[in-house]
C-alpha cells in the first residue's frame, strides 16, 4: 500500500468520526441552550441574588464549588466534554428538575424553589459530560450547593420570616395544650404577663439549613449512597431539628414570661441552642450508619453507541422543547386603587400624611397603594390605615407598628367583629382601642400567616390590610363599631371585585 492510499484510507476512517464529534458537540450545545432558555426566570433571579450576596456567603459558595472539584479530581481526566454520555441518572435528574420547576410554579409562589431545581438540574446536565463515578461522587456536594444558594442568601426576606411566624404559632399551640393563655401575632407571642418576639435565630431556619449541610457532609465523608434509606434519615434530621428548636423557644418563653426569670432565660439562650443542635447531629450520624456505602468496585466506562447516543440526545432536546411549550403562571404585579374607595356617606374623612417610618416601609414595596385617613363615624373618631398589595412583604401585623410608636398593647384577642369579618381587637394603654383584619376577594382573616399562605399557594393574589386606631376605649360589641367594620368591609369587597 502506497503512502497516498494509506492517507486516503485514514482520511476516510477519520472523516465519519469527526462528523460524529461535530454532531455530538451540536447536540450538547442545543441541550445547554434549551435548558438555559427553559430556566430563564431562574437565571434572572440568580443575577439579582448575586448582586446582593455578602462576602461571607460568596466565600461559602466558592468553598462549595472548590469542594465539588476536589471530590471529582481523581476522575476529572475521564471527562468527555463535547461528547455527551447519555446516562439515565443525570439525564433523568435534568428533565425531572425541569418538570418540577414548572409544576411547583403552578401551586406555590416561592421563587427559591425553581432556582433550586435549576441548580440541581444544571448538575444533571454536567453529568452528561462527566464520568459516571465522578458525577455520582459529586452529587452530594451539588445538592448542598443547590440548597445553599437559593435559601442561604435570603434568610430574612425569603423563608426566614414565614418560618418565624410558624414557630410563634407552634409555641402558641403548645401553651394552649398546657392551659396557658397565649396568642401569636406575626412573629411575637403574647401572654398575660407580656410579649416575646421570635427573632431570626429562634426561627430555626439556620439550624435546619446548617443541620442539612452537616448531613450532606457526613454522607460524603462516610461514602453513603443517596437512596431510599438516606431520604428517611434526611426526613428524621429535619423533624429532629424542628422539635429541638421548638423545645428551645418554648423553654425560653416559659422561663421569661411564665416564671418571670429574664436573667435565667438570657443565660439559657445560647446553650439550649447548641446542646439541641449537637444532640440532633449525633443522632443523625448514628442513623447514617444504617445507609449503605458506595460500592468500592470501579465499573468500566459504559459504551455509548453513536446511534443510541444520537437518539438519546434528540429525545432530550425534544423533551426540553416540549417543556418550553408548557405555560407558567405570570407574576402578579397589579395594584388596587384605593383613591376612589366608596366610603359610607355618614363617614367623614380627611387624608393625613404617613409617618417617616411608614413611608420608609412602604417605599420598598412597589405596586403597593396606601391610604391613611382621619375619620368620624357614628360617634367614633380615629385613624384609618388601608394598605393594598399583592405582596405579603408589604403587609404587617399592626400591633408591631403600635409598639414601635410607643403604644402599649395591654390586651389583644381574636374577635368575630361581624358575621363576615374575623379580626383582632386590642386595648391600647386602657385609653384607646384598635382593630384590624386582612381582606381578599374571597375571605377575611386576622392571621398574617393565613394571608401569606393565601398568596404563596396562589389562592388569593389581591389583599388589603385594614387597620383602625380609635381615640377612646370601646367594646367590639358596640353597634357603632360593628356598623363601621361592616361598612368598610363592604366597600373594600366592592373595590376588590371591580
Amino acid at each position: 500500500m502506497t503512502v497516498g492510499s494509506r492517507s486516503r484510507l485514514e482520511a476516510e476512517v477519520r472523516s465519519p468520526l469527526e462528523r460524529l464529534d461535530r454532531n455530538a458537540v451540536g447536540c450538547s450545545l442545543a441541550i445547554a441552550l434549551s435548558w438555559l432558555y427553559l430556566n430563564r426566570s431562574a437565571l434572572q433571579w440568580v443575577g439579582q441574588a448575586i448582586r446582593e450576596v455578602s462576602i461571607a456567603q460568596a466565600l461559602m459558595l466558592a468553598a462549595g464549588g472548590l469542594l465539588l472539584i476536589v471530590v471529582m479530581r481523581r476522575r476529572i481526566d475521564r471527562a468527555v466534554f463535547g461528547y455527551a454520555r447519555f446516562d439515565r441518572a443525570p439525564l433523568g435528574l435534568m428533565l425531572g428538575c425541569g418538570l418540577g420547576a414548572i409544576a411547583t410554579q403552578w401551586w406555590i409562589s416561592l421563587e427559591q424553589i425553581p432556582v433550586l431545581f435549576f441548580v440541581l438540574g444544571t448538575y444533571g446536565w454536567i453529568g452528561l459530560h462527566l464520568d459516571a463515578i465522578a458525577w455520582r461522587r459529586g452529587l452530594v456536594v451539588a445538592v448542598a450547593i443547590a440548597c445553599i444558594f437559593p435559601f442561604g442568601v435570603q434568610f430574612s426576606t425569603g423563608l426566614g420570616f414565614p418560618v418565624r411566624i410558624l414557630t410563634a404559632h407552634a409555641i402558641e399551640w403548645i401553651f394552649h395544650h398546657f392551659q396557658i393563655a397565649a396568642l401569636s401575632s406575626e412573629d411575637i407571642i403574647i401572654l398575660d404577663t407580656g410579649l416575646t418576639r421570635v427573632d431570626l435565630p429562634c426561627s430555626g431556619l439556620k439550624s435546619l439549613w446548617t443541620g442539612t449541610l452537616f448531613l450532606l457532609l457526613a454522607t460524603w465523608l462516610e461514602g453513603r449512597q443517596i437512596g431510599g434509606r438516606w431520604l428517611l434519615v434526611c426526613a428524621a434530621n429535619v423533624g429532629l431539628l424542628v422539635i429541638a428548636n421548638l423545645a428551645r423557644v418554648f423553654t425560653l418563653v416559659f422561663v421569661l414570661q411564665v416564671l418571670q426569670q429574664p436573667a435565667i432565660a438570657q443565660t439559657l439562650h445560647i446553650p439550649l441552642g447548641v446542646v439541641g443542635f449537637v444532640t440532633v447531629c449525633a443522632i443523625v450520624w448514628l442513623l447514617l450508619r444504617w445507609v449503605p456505602r458506595h460500592s468500592s468496585k470501579v465499573a468500566p466506562p459504559a459504551s455509548n453507541p453513536p446511534a443510541r447516543s444520537r437518539l438519546a440526545a434528540l429525545s432530550a432536546i425534544a423533551c426540553l422543547l416540549l417543556m418550553m411549550l408548557i405555560p407558567v403562571p405570570a407574576a402578579v404585579t397589579r395594584s388596587i386603587d384605593l383613591a376612589h374607595l366608596p366610603f359610607p356617606d355618614s363617614m367623614q374623612t380627611e387624608a393625613i400624611a404617613l409617618s417617616p417610618l411608614e413611608q420608609q416601609f412602604f417605599a420598598g414595596n412597589p405596586g403597593t397603594t396606601v391610604q391613611k385617613q382621619r375619620f368620624e363615624f357614628a360617634g367614633l373618631n380615629g385613624d384609618l390605615l388601608l394598605v393594598a398589595s399583592s405582596s405579603w412583604q408589604a403587609h404587617h401585623a399592626p400591633e408591631l407598628c403600635l409598639l414601635s410608636s410607643g403604644f402599649a398593647v395591654s390586651q389583644m384577642q381574636q374577635q368575630q367583629l361581624t358575621p363576615d369579618v374575623l379580626g383582632r381587637w386590642m386595648a391600647i394603654d386602657n385609653r384607646q382601642s384598635a382593630l384590624y383584619w386582612f381582606q381578599s376577594p374571597h375571605r377575611t382573616t386576622d392571621d398574617y400567616l393565613d394571608r401569606i399562605w393565601g398568596e404563596v399557594s396562589r389562592q388569593d393574589a389581591d389583599w388589603v390590610l385594614v387597620s383602625i386606631l380609635l381615640d377612646t376605649p370601646e367594646s367590639p360589641d358596640r353597634p357603632a363599631v360593628r356598623s363601621l367594620v361592616d361598612a368598610l368591609h363592604g366597600s373594600i369587597a366592592q373595590q376588590l371585585r371591580s
